[in-house]
Parts: C-alpha cells; sequence; structure tokens
C-alpha cells in the first residue's frame, strides 16, 4: 500500500512538471510571434501583402479594416487577424499562431 502511494506521487509529479515545461515553450513561442507581428504595427497595410500575400478575408468593423489570413499547419490551423485604418496603417493584430 505505501509502495502505492509512493508511485502515485511520483507519476502525479511527472505529470505537473510535464504540464508546467508544455506550459513554458508554448509561452515562449507566444511571445516570439507577437514580437515578430508587432513590426508591422503603424506600417502601412502594403507590408502585410508583401509578406504574408493577399488576406484569406478582409473585413469591416467600426471604421477599420480587418485582414485575415489563416494559416494551415501541419498540426493545427491558425489565424492572424491584423486591425487597418482608414489611412491603410497597421494598428492591431491577434494571432492563434506561434511560429
Amino acid at each position: 500500500m505505501f509502495l502505492k502511494k509512493i508511485l502515485f506521487i511520483f507519476i502525479l509529479t511527472f505529470f505537473i512538471s510535464s504540464c508546467a515545461a508544455v506550459s513554458e515553450k508554448a509561452a515562449k513561442k507566444a511571445d516570439k510571434e507577437n514580437a515578430y507581428l508587432s513590426t508591422f504595427l503603424s506600417k502601412p497595410s502594403f507590408n502585410l501583402s508583401q509578406t504574408f500575400g493577399k488576406p484569406t478575408q478582409i473585413l469591416t468593423e467600426n471604421n477599420q479594416t480587418i485582414h485575415l489570413y489563416e494559416i494551415k499547419g501541419k498540426v493545427f490551423d491558425c489565424q492572424r487577424k491584423f486591425t487597418i485604418d482608414n489611412k491603410n496603417i497597421v494598428t492591431g493584430f491577434v494571432s492563434t499562431c506561434w511560429d
């Protein structure tokens, strides 16, 4: 019985530490993605087209244009949304991509 408790604690500790490692790696990749996409802020939307090509969709909300890029990945798909003001300047972004 004592051995089962020790084994259970060991396995639980292993799973918790594994989850923390995965979470840390995901946070680092998200930070890298955000740093990269931040380089497009306050620049003309033309730079987006040069880098990512034609947007998958172009939406309009609250007098702003949103360029949506859908990226098909090996494991999962992701999206990058860029908010563009009426002067064609990138004012914001949201991304579900990590690389």
